[in-house]
Protein backbone atom coordinates (compact mmCIF):
# COMPACT_ATOMS: atom_id res chain seq x y z
CA UNK A 1 0.00 0.00 0.00
CA UNK A 2 1.34 3.45 -0.82
CA UNK A 3 2.05 6.03 1.84
CA UNK A 4 -0.44 8.48 0.28
CA UNK A 5 -4.04 7.61 -0.40
CA UNK A 6 -5.29 7.68 -3.96
CA UNK A 7 -6.73 10.98 -5.12
CA UNK A 8 -10.20 9.45 -5.36
CA UNK A 9 -10.10 8.86 -1.58
CA UNK A 10 -8.75 12.34 -0.74
CA UNK A 11 -11.25 14.39 1.27
CA UNK A 12 -9.68 17.80 0.43
CA UNK A 13 -9.87 16.99 -3.28
CA UNK A 14 -13.56 16.18 -3.09
CA UNK A 15 -14.11 19.22 -0.87
CA UNK A 16 -12.56 21.39 -3.58
CA UNK A 17 -14.79 19.88 -6.23
CA UNK A 18 -17.95 20.16 -4.10
CA UNK A 19 -17.19 23.75 -3.07
CA UNK A 20 -16.43 24.75 -6.64
CA UNK A 21 -19.65 23.21 -7.92
CA UNK A 22 -21.69 24.83 -5.14
CA UNK A 23 -20.12 28.22 -5.85
CA UNK A 24 -20.76 27.92 -9.57
CA UNK A 25 -24.37 26.79 -9.13
CA UNK A 26 -25.18 29.50 -6.57
CA UNK A 27 -23.55 32.17 -8.73
CA UNK A 28 -25.47 31.01 -11.79
CA UNK A 29 -28.77 31.13 -9.90
CA UNK A 30 -28.11 34.63 -8.54
CA UNK A 31 -26.90 35.91 -11.91
CA UNK A 32 -29.84 34.58 -13.95
CA UNK A 33 -32.41 35.69 -11.35
CA UNK A 34 -31.12 39.28 -11.15
CA UNK A 35 -30.57 39.67 -14.87
CA UNK A 36 -34.06 38.26 -15.56
CA UNK A 37 -35.65 40.63 -13.03
CA UNK A 38 -33.78 43.62 -14.47
CA UNK A 39 -34.64 42.72 -18.07
CA UNK A 40 -38.36 42.26 -17.40
CA UNK A 41 -38.60 45.45 -15.32
CA UNK A 42 -36.75 47.52 -17.92
CA UNK A 43 -38.84 46.22 -20.86
CA UNK A 44 -42.12 46.79 -18.98
CA UNK A 45 -41.05 50.31 -18.02
CA UNK A 46 -41.72 49.61 -14.33
CA UNK A 47 -38.09 49.47 -13.25
CA UNK A 48 -37.14 51.26 -10.04
CA UNK A 49 -33.69 52.47 -9.02
CA UNK A 50 -33.33 49.59 -6.57
CA UNK A 51 -34.06 46.98 -9.23
CA UNK A 52 -31.64 48.52 -11.70
CA UNK A 53 -28.70 49.70 -9.57
CA UNK A 54 -28.81 47.10 -6.79
CA UNK A 55 -29.60 44.39 -9.32
CA UNK A 56 -26.38 45.21 -11.17
CA UNK A 57 -24.30 44.74 -8.01
CA UNK A 58 -26.05 41.46 -7.22
CA UNK A 59 -25.47 40.24 -10.78
CA UNK A 60 -21.77 41.07 -10.46
CA UNK A 61 -21.66 39.11 -7.19
CA UNK A 62 -23.21 36.11 -8.96
CA UNK A 63 -20.66 36.41 -11.76
CA UNK A 64 -17.84 36.41 -9.18
CA UNK A 65 -19.23 33.21 -7.64
CA UNK A 66 -19.41 31.59 -11.08
CA UNK A 67 -15.79 32.61 -11.75
CA UNK A 68 -14.64 31.21 -8.41
CA UNK A 69 -16.38 27.91 -9.19
CA UNK A 70 -14.69 27.71 -12.59
CA UNK A 71 -11.27 28.44 -11.06
CA UNK A 72 -11.85 25.77 -8.38
CA UNK A 73 -12.81 23.15 -10.96
CA UNK A 74 -9.75 24.04 -13.06
CA UNK A 75 -7.58 23.67 -9.96
CA UNK A 76 -9.11 20.27 -9.21
CA UNK A 77 -8.44 19.16 -12.78
CA UNK A 78 -4.84 20.37 -12.48
CA UNK A 79 -4.32 18.51 -9.21
CA UNK A 80 -5.77 15.34 -10.70
CA UNK A 81 -3.52 15.54 -13.76
CA UNK A 82 -0.40 16.27 -11.68
CA UNK A 83 -1.21 13.38 -9.35
CA UNK A 84 -1.14 11.01 -12.29
CA UNK A 85 2.54 11.88 -12.86
CA UNK A 86 3.56 10.91 -9.32
CA UNK A 87 4.90 7.34 -9.28
CA UNK A 88 3.30 4.97 -6.84
CA UNK A 89 5.42 3.71 -3.96
CA UNK A 90 6.78 0.17 -4.31
CA UNK A 91 5.04 -2.52 -2.34
CA UNK A 92 6.48 -3.23 1.08
CA UNK A 93 8.60 -6.37 1.28
CA UNK A 94 8.12 -8.41 4.47
CA UNK A 95 11.33 -8.71 6.50
CA UNK A 96 12.28 -12.04 8.03
CA UNK A 97 12.86 -11.94 11.76
CA UNK A 98 16.52 -12.12 12.74
CA UNK A 99 18.19 -13.54 15.83
CA UNK A 100 18.50 -11.09 18.75
CA UNK A 101 21.67 -9.02 18.62
CA UNK A 102 23.41 -7.47 21.60
CA UNK A 103 25.55 -4.36 21.58
CA UNK A 104 29.34 -4.65 21.45
CA UNK A 105 31.24 -4.39 24.72
CA UNK A 106 33.01 -1.10 25.46
CA UNK A 107 36.56 -0.97 24.17
CA UNK A 108 35.92 -3.49 21.38
CA UNK A 109 35.35 -2.94 17.72
CA UNK A 110 31.93 -1.93 16.50
CA UNK A 111 31.26 -5.42 15.15
CA UNK A 112 27.97 -6.90 16.21
CA UNK A 113 27.90 -9.61 18.86
CA UNK A 114 25.95 -12.70 17.81
CA UNK A 115 24.44 -13.64 21.16
CA UNK A 116 24.04 -12.05 24.56
CA UNK A 117 26.03 -14.79 26.32
CA UNK A 118 29.28 -13.89 24.58
CA UNK A 119 29.10 -10.19 25.47
CA UNK A 120 31.40 -9.15 28.30
CA UNK A 121 29.84 -6.92 30.90
CA UNK A 122 31.47 -3.57 31.37
CA UNK A 123 33.05 -2.56 34.66
CA UNK A 124 30.79 -0.69 37.07
CA UNK A 125 31.17 3.05 37.07
CA UNK A 126 33.00 4.37 40.09
CA UNK A 127 31.94 7.60 41.63
CA UNK A 128 34.33 10.49 41.14
CA UNK A 129 36.03 12.27 44.01
CA UNK A 130 34.12 15.31 45.24
CA UNK A 131 35.36 18.66 44.02
CA UNK A 132 36.98 20.73 46.74
CA UNK A 133 35.46 24.11 47.22
CA UNK A 134 37.68 27.03 46.31
CA UNK A 135 38.40 29.95 48.59
CA UNK A 136 35.83 32.73 48.29
CA UNK A 137 36.76 35.57 46.00
CA UNK A 138 37.46 38.80 47.84
CA UNK A 139 35.78 41.87 46.53
CA UNK A 140 37.97 44.38 44.75
CA UNK A 141 38.58 47.87 46.05
CA UNK A 142 35.89 50.36 45.11
CA UNK A 143 36.46 52.32 41.92
CA UNK A 144 37.51 55.92 42.47
CA UNK A 145 35.36 58.58 40.93
CA UNK A 146 36.52 60.00 37.64
CA UNK A 147 38.29 63.35 37.41
CA UNK A 148 36.03 66.33 36.77
CA UNK A 149 35.37 67.17 33.14
CA UNK A 150 37.47 70.04 31.82
CA UNK A 151 35.61 73.01 30.34
CA UNK A 152 35.48 73.34 26.56
CA UNK A 153 37.59 76.51 26.58
CA UNK A 154 39.56 78.30 29.25
CA UNK A 155 38.53 81.80 30.37
CA UNK A 156 41.39 83.42 28.45
CA UNK A 157 40.10 81.97 25.14
CA UNK A 158 42.66 79.19 24.65
CA UNK A 159 41.56 75.61 24.23
CA UNK A 160 41.60 73.49 27.36
CA UNK A 161 43.30 70.09 27.29
CA UNK A 162 41.02 67.29 26.09
CA UNK A 163 41.51 65.16 29.18
CA UNK A 164 43.50 65.61 32.36
CA UNK A 165 46.76 63.73 32.63
CA UNK A 166 47.89 61.69 35.58
CA UNK A 167 50.06 64.61 36.75
CA UNK A 168 47.10 67.02 36.80
CA UNK A 169 44.80 64.70 38.73
CA UNK A 170 44.25 65.35 42.41
CA UNK A 171 45.06 62.57 44.85
CA UNK A 172 42.02 60.63 46.02
CA UNK A 173 41.15 61.16 49.66
CA UNK A 174 38.24 60.39 51.88
CA UNK A 175 38.00 64.01 53.01
CA UNK A 176 35.25 66.17 51.57
CA UNK A 177 36.27 68.82 49.04
CA UNK A 178 35.80 72.49 49.78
Amino acid sequence: MSSRPRLVRSIPFWGLIAGSLASGIAGTMILTDRLGTMASALTDGTATGIEVYVGQIEAVFGAILVGAGIVGLALALTVASLRSFVPSAPAAVPVESAAPVAAAAPGTSSALVESTESATPSAPVESAAPVESAAPVESAAPVESAAPVAPAASPDGTAAPASPTADDAEPATDEPRN
